[in-house]
């Protein structure tokens, strides 16, 4: 059995998608049955059951909560879904909730991948996945991704 992870929505259908911290192997079974072969985990610890599913490949880039990702974060992540992306495989990003660290990296993912500007990747990655990018430093955070990028 699988079951949906908390928070789960696609922001690029099969190619990319933000969830909350994954608690059950059978979140793992259900991101694996979508298609997705890496998980990218935002959260400062492991999360739980990483190892039940051996067939997806877990990042783990530690952003303490509330804060940004720093620079070459972002960078590893935007890298890692073009590298996956060009394979044809889907990449799953989480932190705790699913909105902050998570929703930092999916705005700077589409300021890269549909050349969007910061205000425009933020207002869709909210609009898709209420709740996201909570801090004045997490919005920051995907408009200095947005300079370094142009």
């Amino acid at each position: 059995m699988s079951a949906q992870p908390p928070n789960f929505s696609w922001v690029l259908p099969g190619r990319l998608a933000g969830l909350a911290l994954p608690r059950l192997p059978a979140h793992y079974r259900f991101l694996q049955e979508c298609g997705v072969q890496h998980l990218v985990s935002l959260t400062e610890h492991r999360p739980p059951h990483a190892d039940s599913c051996p067939g997806l490949a877990l990042h783990h880039l530690r952003v303490p909560d509330f804060t940004p990702p720093a620079p070459e974060q972002i960078d590893r992540f935007v890298q890692l879904v073009d590298e996956a992306s060009a394979r044809g495989e889907a990449v799953a990003v989480h932190c705790a909730l699913g909105r902050g660290r998570t929703g930092t990296m999916l705005a700077c993912y589409l300021v890269r991948a549909q050349g969007l500007t910061a205000g425009d990747a933020i207002a869709e990655i909210r609009r898709l996945r209420p709740g996201s990018i909570e801090t004045h430093e997490q919005e920051k955070a995907v408009f200095q991704f947005y300079q370094r990028t142009k």
